[in-house]
């Protein structure tokens, strides 16, 4: 048999500490991105990552290329095609979502209201929407998925909260920015906690108009595993349609998500 010479690969080490820093700096240009600005320039883009320009264009660029960002005709950039093949592998994926997504297509059914799923994110003190079920209605709330809010304002951050213990509720909103949204929006620490902790008896938080203005909706904690909450399951629509069903709505969201925690 033949002997195969063996060929030596070269160890690239003084590469490796640049490459890293490439990575990390196109991470945080995707990341400048929100539902709010979907749309930056080069110059917003630059700020965001602390670069120079010339350093954020050639990396807007790779990224361009490879489909992960893509630039308009006014010059402004956008994320990109590819990440939309991506985030429905991930929301796919998503143990949370495989776990909740029947019970959610049950509860859109029973209401006709739009429903979400907020995976909680407690580190950063924040949650995710991860999966949405739109309701039946022309007039509905739309809560794009992907789009991260602080714990709280709304009813999902409300929602995980009733999920903490004292000791740990007191330490999370003592964290919290608790910055005003709407004229609605909880900004008082002592008045967050004393909703949170009447919530509980009720096994679910109301929400009228605090993220939103005239939105409503209610949410109870899914916990799945371990003793925080995993994640939160809400229900929104709009408050005209939603005033006096609040209690109905809220009782049949808790009876899901205590399912789902079982």
């Amino acid at each position: 048999m033949e002997r195969i010479p063996s060929v030596e690969i070269p160890r690239v080490v003084e590469s490796e500490p640049a490459t890293n820093r490439s990575v990390e700096r196109a991470c945080t240009l995707l990341g400048a991105f929100a539902p709010e600005q979907p749309r930056l320039t080069l110059g917003a883009l630059a700020a965001s990552a602390d670069l120079p320009k010339p350093t954020a264009h050639r990396i807007v660029t790779t990224l361009v290329q490879c489909g992960f960002m893509s630039q308009h005709e006014d010059g402004t950039y956008a994320l990109g095609f590819r990440l939309l093949s991506l985030g429905a592998i991930v929301r796919e994926n998503l143990d949370v979502v495989r776990a909740c997504a029947p019970a959610m297509e049950r509860l859109a059914r029973a209401t006709g209201e739009t429903v979400i799923l907020g995976e909680a994110d407690w580190a950063a003190r924040e949650v995710t929407i991860v999966h949405r079920v739109d309701s039946s209605h022309t007039l509905s709330v739309l809560s794009p998925i992907g789009r991260r809010s602080a714990i709280p304002p709304g009813a999902l951050g409300k929602a995980l909260l009733i999920g903490l213990s004292d000791a740990e509720l007191d330490a999370v909103i003592a964290e919290l920015p608790l910055d005003a949204e709407t004229d609605r929006t909880h900004t008082d620490p002592a008045a967050l906690r004393q909703e949170i902790r009447r919530s509980r008896a009720l096994g679910y938080v109301v929400e009228e108009g605090e993220y939103l203005r005239d939105v409503s909706g209610v949410a109870a904690p899914v916990r799945l595993e371990g003793t925080r909450p995993l994640a939160a399951l809400g229900l929104v629509g709009p408050t005209t349609r939603l005033h006096g069903e609040i209690e109905r709505l809220g009782a049949l969201v808790r009876d899901v998500a205590g399912e789902l925690s079982a």
